[in-house]
């Protein structure tokens, strides 16, 4: 047997041995190992997020915002932490418990319906992340937290905003869900409008919320660079609605209007419709396509101005060559006419233009060779990319020479068997307005970096695709067109000297594979005298109050391009329009005489002779 003594003296033993151990694991955590003890504490303590950056604003050339970046928070929750919480009044009763709990709080304070976020909770089981809320602000956010919701949390994201709406979305574009652009301006710039995330380190405690006095490091984000647009906001939202209105009106599929100035190429606006709200990331591509920017289609008789310039230039006519106009006129197996039958006309070269006759137009156009005719089509620039860089840019399609029928020539002449974009029409105004020279179209202005610095974007350097001579002759016709005697009357613009273009464009169906419906358009310039703006408008395939260019897309001009010259403060003229003679009269001069006449059967040269 073990004496007492012995036994206490041994547990008196065991337990120094126990002690001392405990004292030299605490030696060891508190003083040779604390740094690197303390250290892996904090490391379980420690949370990093990332500070999302500012993207770049987009504004109008007033520095108006078209597109903004606005700080938002997303709720989000650990369930496995929230099945925990107890929620209770203010004496202390127990009002509900776990999921339930959160979702009668997170409900009250964001609006979000209570099932749904319990609903979040609930799927899928056991998880650890679950968005409650998307998108709340920021004081919404602290309402929230002053709660202490045990598992809730928020992260923080960046929503773009567009004030001007469907107005101006198929151009600025839009930034989806991921936070990616996906189309439109927001696209082309997105290297310079996305900015660089920062990151944020802090202590947070078991359930997640963040230790006010414990570490915090901050490493800033740096916002994108702001993009400054030539489009005015006001401008692009009239025309935006005038469009609009235009398409309800004539039950067409859809238009679009531009508004260029003349000695830049700058764009001031640019409108489609139907559009599309921005903020709204559920609609297909196919309703979030940019129509004026992708839309290639036949252009019809505003192409006439390229055969007319073309054959100025080469010295076939002049303003007032005569040109009989016959009643029909067989060309390549095929028969042309007028769209309205007529007798025989006597027109001036400026009265085929004027009056849109296409027998007249292939009259003229047909002394060119077919190399020549094809090498004007491509100087004004159809069949390449106008080059503004917006994404669905075609360059459209100019058959060559090697390719065409026995009438494609013909057709070419007056705008029908090519086609091209929106754009690439009204740059061709715009080339004749600034006296020749055809500048690429732009929509920047300018960017602001970060640090305020703004740099302007120069304006391109043009190319003179006909002479001065040439385009101010042209400039002479084309006032007849929206005038009493013109095919355009309803495109005049009261007090000021305007020149421009129908069309009524036979329009092919890709669905249908075949020919249905019109385009009907008008595409001019004013002041002529001092050409501030080129305003065109298209729509496609009305169905009601008319079909004709001048009825449908004359008034939306008329309203546009009044609304842009009265804004910009331009002066009415002072003097009457420019008249000339549309008409000739036959028994005037004799072929062979000054001022030789072209018919529908032989083309009577200079001097005389077929």
């Amino acid at each position: 047997m073990v004496h007492p003594a012995r036994r206490v003296r041994t547990l008196l033993l065991g337990c120094l041995v126990v002690l001392s151990l405990f004292a030299a694991q605490l030696v060891r955590l508190q003083g040779l190992d604390a740094a690197s003890v303390s250290a892996a504490a904090l490391d379980g303590r420690l949370a990093v997020t990332s500070i999302p950056a500012e993207r770049g604003r987009i504004t109008d050339v007033d520095g108006a915002e078209l597109a903004v970046s606005t700080e938002r928070r997303r709720v989000i929750a650990d369930p496995t932490l929230a099945a925990d919480y107890t929620l209770r009044d203010d004496d202390g009763e127990i009002v509900a418990e776990g999921f339930t709990a959160v979702a009668q709080v997170v409900s009250e304070v964001t609006g979000a319906s209570r099932a749904s976020v319990l609903d979040k909770l609930e799927n899928p089981e056991g998880s650890q992340y679950a968005v409650l809320v998307a998108d709340v602000s920021p004081r919404t956010w602290q309402e929230l937290r002053k709660r202490n919701v045990r598992g809730v949390s928020a992260e923080p994201f960046m929503r773009r905003d567009y004030p001007l709406g469907e107005a101006s979305a198929p151009l600025v574009g839009w930034v989806g869900a991921g936070g990616l652009p996906a189309g439109g301006l927001e696209l082309v710039h997105n290297t310079g409008l996305t900015g660089t995330p920062g990151e944020a380190v802090y202590e947070q405690g078991r359930n997640g919320e963040k230790i006010s006095t414990g570490l915090y490091e901050e490493t800033p984000a740096e916002p994108g660079q702001d993009v400054r647009l030539s489009i005015d906001s006001d401008l692009q939202w009239y025309a935006f609605d005038q469009v609009r209105k235009r398409v309800r009106e004539a039950g067409a599929l859809r238009g679009y209007a531009v508004v260029q100035e003349v000695r830049t190429g700058r764009i001031v606006a640019l409108a489609s419709y139907p559009s599309f709200d921005p903020g709204d990331d559920t609609q297909s591509v196919e309703d979030m396509r940019n129509t004026a920017i992708e839309d290639v289609y036949e252009p019809g008789s505003t192409a006439k101005l390229i055969t007319a310039a073309a054959a100025l230039e080469e010295g076939i006519v002049e303003r007032d060559t005569p040109i009989e106009v016959p009643v029909a006129l067989p060309r390549g197996g095929s028969v042309f006419k007028d769209v309205e039958p007529h007798p025989v006309l006597n027109l001036t070269f400026a009265g085929v233009i004027a009056k849109s006759s296409n027998m007249g137009t292939i009259l003229v156009g047909e002394q060119l060779d077919d190399e020549t005719f094809y090498s004007w089509l491509r100087k004004f620039g159809l069949g390449s990319p106008v080059g503004h860089g917006i994404p669905g840019e075609s360059a459209g399609l100019v058959p060559a020479p090697d390719t065409w029928s026995a009438t494609s020539k013909f057709t070419m002449m007056f705008g029908q068997g090519l086609s091209g974009s929106f754009l690439q029409q009204v740059s061709v105004f715009q080339t004749i307005a600034n006296g020749g020279v055809r500048l690429q179209p732009g929509f920047v202005q300018g960017t602001t970096e970060a640090e305020g610095r703004y740099a302007e974007t120069p304006v391109p350097a043009g190319t003179r695709v006909v002479s001065e001579e040439t385009a101010a002759t042209l400039s002479e016709i084309m006032q007849q067109i929206p005038a009493t005697g013109g095919t355009a009357p309803l495109a005049a613009v009261d007090g000021y000297h305007v020149a421009g273009k129908t069309s009524t464009a036979d329009r092919y169906d890709n669905d249908l594979g075949k020919y249905s419906g019109v385009t009907s358009s008008f595409i001019g310039y004013a002041p002529v005298e001092d050409p501030k703006y080129v305003v065109g408008v298209a729509v496609q395939r009305p169905t009601r109050i008319g079909r004709f260019g001048g009825v449908i897309a004359g008034p939306v001009f008329s309203s546009i391009m009044r609304y842009a010259l009265q804004s910009e403060g331009i002066e009415p003229a002072t003097t009457p329009p420019l008249t000339l003679d549309l008409e000739y009269d036959p028994a005037a001069k004799a072929p062979g005489e000054s001022g030789d006449v072209t018919r529908g059967d032989i083309a009577i040269k200079d001097e005389g002779t077929p």
